[in-house]
């Protein structure tokens, strides 16, 4: 690190749906940038928004190395997350082509919390959570961690996560 500090800019896309597009620029040079949309869906104004800025200044594979692109939002899960009619332009537009590299969730499975996360470069793993219920004290809140039950290479399904409880 230069030491220098990184000039940012926030550009609110659309007003109703909270997306912005965030551009942190080094002092040094488009190697350190680091732009990040964040809320986009598979819409056309989305979908051009993204092939636009790839263009100009992303380091997405087949690119010049320009700065790093992140598409941020936590609904995002797989190409359902697009209901009918967005899920194969969601899969080959920015599912394939973009690897997850943080991604944390939380179920009830079998009365059980069950917490799914996603490092980059380790896999997915799943974690049994306690949870607390009434007057417990926060020492007692405390103490209680998060199991590790297993880790997959892939994002493992509903049913996958089931049997580890079994």
């Amino acid at each position: 690190s230069s030491g220098l500090v990184p000039r940012i800019q926030e550009q609110i896309l659309l007003d109703f749906d909270g997306s912005a597009l965030l551009t942190a620029e080094c002092p040094l040079g488009p190697l350190g940038d680091v732009q990040a949309l964040l809320q986009p869906n598979t819409d056309n104004y989305y979908m051009k928004t993204i092939a636009s800025v790839e263009e100009l200044f992303s380091d997405t594979p087949g690119k010049s190395a320009k700065r790093l692109f992140l598409l941020v939002n936590p609904s995002w899960r797989d190409r359902g997350s697009w209901g009918l009619f967005g899920a194969q332009k969601a899969q080959t537009q920015i599912l394939d082509r973009y690897e997850v590299t943080y991604a944390i969730d939380q179920f009830v499975i079998r009365g059980q919390k069950m917490s799914l996360l996603k490092v980059w470069p380790h896999d997915w793993c799943v974690f049994l959570t306690p949870i607390t219920y009434g007057n417990n004290n926060s020492q007692e809140k405390a103490n209680q961690q998060a199991q590790l039950l297993g880790t997959f290479a892939q994002r493992p399904e509903y049913s996958q996560m089931e049997e580890l409880l079994l």
